[in-house]
């Protein structure tokens, strides 16, 4: 089925940010979909009309160089190599029409090897592309015995040939932020930007670590990330909401 979300967001909060429009999609369904922490799997339709009417009406929204915005985020329910060819076509033909000269494509590590077919897809219209994973953690057993993510055995060198940019997960029980503190370090070293996205709980997933999040909110550690230029900090249920994308209307 497909919700009833926010797909659009100008991200331009602060001066550490890179200005950029955010949108999210509707994709014809996650083919792994085994990840306990995602419940945006469930937001799709197995109708490529369906997914395009819905998706060309999220584009009509961007304003690229009209805002001072010349990058494009596209995020949705699986991996860029599942959004309908279609869409991929409106995608492109927005990032021409409003000045956008780089577009950002979130997918799972084992799309890997179909990265340099849209890097040509789209440099044929001078448009560079920025890969972004989805790791969540470098901690092998919680990543990969909880999460089930999908990444055995895949080492941060080995990501970074691939992906430009990661996902970082915090604030499920069984972390900490000591734990945290060494997966930004990986990110930081090996990847161009991280994105911290704090856990939200979801059915038959792991449980939000209120007490974990409200000790990272209050640490000095917290306020170092916030002014790193190559990080972004998530969250759905922070106070005020001001990270909507994805979030329940």
């Amino acid at each position: 089925m497909i919700y009833d979300l926010v797909r659009y967001q100008l991200v331009d909060e602060n001066a550490s940010s890179m200005k950029r429009e955010n949108v999210l999609l509707v994709s014809l369904g996650c083919s792994w979909g085994k990840c306990t922490f995602c419940d945006y799997q469930d937001d799709k339709s197995s109708s490529v009309l369906a997914c395009d009417t819905v998706n060309n009406k999220v584009l009509s929204q961007v304003k690229g160089t009209e805002v001072g915005s010349s990058v494009l985020e596209v995020t949705c329910s699986a991996s860029y190599t599942e959004l309908p060819f279609t869409t991929l076509n409106y995608i492109r033909e927005t990032c021409r029409e409003k000045g956008i000269k780089t577009v950002i494509l979130e997918g799972h590590y084992i799309y890997r090897n179909a990265n340099h077919f849209f890097t040509e897809f789209f440099g044929q219209y001078d448009i560079d592309t920025i890969f972004r994973c989805g790791v969540e953690t470098f901690d092998e057993h919680i990543r990969e015995e909880i999460l089930h993510k999908g990444l055995p055995g895949a080492t941060p060198k080995q990501i970074a040939e691939y992906f430009d940019w990661i996902n970082i997960m915090f604030g499920m029980e069984g972390q900490t932020i000591e734990q945290l503190r060494k997966d930004i370090a990986i990110g930081l070293e090996f990847f161009d930007r991280v994105n911290l996205s704090i856990y939200t709980t979801v059915k038959n997933g792991p449980e939000r670590d209120v007490k974990a999040i409200e000790e990272f909110y209050s640490s000095a550690f917290y306020q170092e990330l916030k002014t790193n230029p190559a990080i972004d900090i998530y969250d759905e249920w922070d106070e005020g909401n001001k990270h909507k994308v994805g979030h329940d209307k």
